[in-house]
C-alpha cells in the first residue's frame, strides 16, 4: 500500500513487539511500494522526559481519524522505518498547516534507527 508524506500509520495490536513500530509514525516519504521509508514518531512523551519532543495542535491534524491531537508530540528526530515492521494501515493524516509545523521545526534530518536514538 502506497502512503503519502502526513499520513499517520499503524499496526495492528499483534504487531507492537519490541522489534516492530511501537509509535503511530508520520510518513515523511512518499512510499510507492512495500519498501523502508522515513518517518517522524508520535508520542504522548513531553520534553520533560528528557527527548527533544515538540507538543502539536488540534489544527495540526485532519478530524474524524483514528488518530487525532491528544495531547501529542513530534519527535524531533527523522528516523528509518522498515517495512517489515508492517503490515501497516493508514489511521490518521497531518494537515498542511502539520506538516509545515514539522518541517519548520524539525532540526534532526538525518535518518537514524529507533536503536541508535535511544
Amino acid at each position: 500500500m502506497a502512503f503519502v508524506k502526513g499520513d499517520i500509520i499503524w499496526v495492528n495490536s499483534n504487531n507492537r513487539d519490541s522489534e516492530r513500530l511501537k509509535h503511530p509514525a508520520v510518513v515523511w516519504e512518499d512510499t510507492e511500494d512495500e519498501s523502508d521509508f522515513y518517518g517522524i514518531m508520535l508520542t504522548h512523551a513531553g520534553p520533560d522526559k528528557g527527548y527533544d519532543n515538540i507538543l502539536m495542535q488540534v489544527e495540526h491534524f485532519e478530524a474524524g481519524n483514528e488518530i487525532v491531537f491528544s495531547n501529542t508530540h513530534f519527535v524531533n528526530q527523522l528516523f528509518i522505518k522498515f517495512h517489515e515492521w508492517g503490515p501497516f494501515y493508514r489511521c490518521g493524516k497531518l494537515t498542511e498547516s502539520g506538516i509545515e509545523f514539522i518541517t519548520d521545526r524539525l532540526t534532526e534530518n538525518d535518518p537514524i534507527t529507533f536503536n541508535n536514538y535511544s
